[in-house]
């Protein structure tokens, strides 16, 4: 008897590592909402990712612009960053990140802002510590003279 209970605990932990290996894309539930006029990119700025897929401007804060996209598969996942003051300063970063404990993607434009995309439920205590503020559940912002990481 107790072989087979420790045959079952075996068996139900194999099943969540196998599970949890097998995560999905990261849920960025901003993209389930209806399109509206504002979710179009301004003019001149290239659509990412290449391909169909779902944008959103999630939000417009300091004259700045931060709109969202994934592709149809959910695989890719990108921030594009417009200042509407510094048109020709926007960035656009994509990232194929597929654990809900992991940053999707970091991008900036030097010397207006860094910008993070995060899925939801991602544990932001780090990036607000780092000094960065809560833009959009899923946006995080802080204005450097530089991208992080960058020399």
């Amino acid at each position: 008897m107790p072989v087979l209970i420790i045959l079952a605990i075996v068996a139900a932990l194999a099943l969540g590592v196998l599970l949890n290996s097998l995560s999905g894309p990261p849920r960025l539930a901003v993209l389930d909402r209806p399109a509206t006029e504002a979710d179009t990119l301004p003019p001149g700025v290239t659509a990412v990712p290449e391909g169909e897929h779902t944008l959103r401007l999630v939000a417009d804060v300091d004259d700045i612009r931060y709109f969202v996209s994934q592709n149809t598969e959910g695989t890719t996942s990108c921030l594009t960053v417009f200042p509407d003051n510094h048109p020709r300063q926007w960035v656009a970063g994509c990232g194929t990140g597929s654990k809900s404990d992991q940053e999707i993607v970091r991008t900036g434009s030097t010397g207006i802002v860094t910008a993070v995309l995060v899925p939801d439920g991602y544990n932001t205590a780090e990036l607000e510590q780092g000094g960065f503020k809560k833009i959009h559940e899923n946006v995080y912002a802080a204005a450097t003279p530089r991208v992080p990481g960058s020399f």
